[in-house]
């Protein structure tokens, strides 16, 4: 039996096996959008400042789609948030104009979770 490696299950199988909670791609596009918002930026305005397309910016905010390391370390150089916060969720590694900002982003998107599960809306 033979297993293809590039097939969406076993992506999502090696994803789960390999990286922590907080490096999937729910978590990162949650920080991801929280950055944006504290730095008052809009879509089209944060994906053009990264060379991304707007639509593969909605899927990473949303969590359909990973963050690659190439826009992390952009997100870094032109933002000056560390990648441990990317990836990783470290407060500390977000510059200190924009901790309180981006924690409370944090916050309010955990809080609409809790209001759409309590709802029966999402899982």
């Amino acid at each position: 039996m033979s297993t293809d490696l590039h097939s969406p299950r076993m992506k999502r199988l090696l994803s789960a096996a390999f990286l922590s909670a907080e490096m999937h791609p729910d978590r990162v596009g949650a920080r991801v959008t929280a950055m944006r918002l504290a730095l008052q930026l809009s879509k089209a305005q944060f994906a053009d400042s990264l060379g991304l397309d707007r639509s593969s910016l909605t899927k990473i905010e949303a969590g359909s789609k990973g963050l690659d390391i190439v826009t992390g370390a952009k997100i870094a150089e032109i933002y000056g948030f560390g990648l441990d916060f990317i990836y990783r969720g470290t407060l500390t590694d977000v510059p200190e104009a924009h901790r309180s900002e981006v924690l409370a982003e944090l916050r309010s998107a955990q809080g609409q979770i809790q209001l759409l599960k309590g709802a029966g809306i999402a899982g």
